[in-house]
């Protein structure tokens, strides 16, 4: 990724946050992420570089819900490496 060397402090907080958002409260949308996973690695990298320990627990487990209970048919690699990645965080 082109300005990954910005990606620190305030602005990485801000992603987290905005992953965390797209994670809990838009999840029914998932596809939309596979989709650009799917073809584009490093934005799943991005993706989960940002689900961290720093991120409202709260937040953590209704990912880590989500990607457990609520994961669309032909999306389970996505949805078990982002699984991880919350309970990671979590510990």
């Amino acid at each position: 990724m082109r300005f990954r060397q910005c990606d620190d402090g305030a602005i990485a907080e801000g992603y987290r946050e905005s992953v965390a958002r797209i994670l809990v409260d838009r999840w029914k949308t998932p596809q939309e992420l596979a989709s650009l996973t799917k073809n584009d690695k490093p934005v799943l990298s991005f993706v989960l570089k940002h689900i961290d320990a720093t991120l409202n627990p709260d937040d953590l487990k209704k990912i880590y819900f989500n990607a457990g209970n609520l994961c669309p048919v032909g999306w389970l690699h996505l949805c078990i490496t982002i699984d991880k990645r919350a309970v990671s965080a979590l510990q």
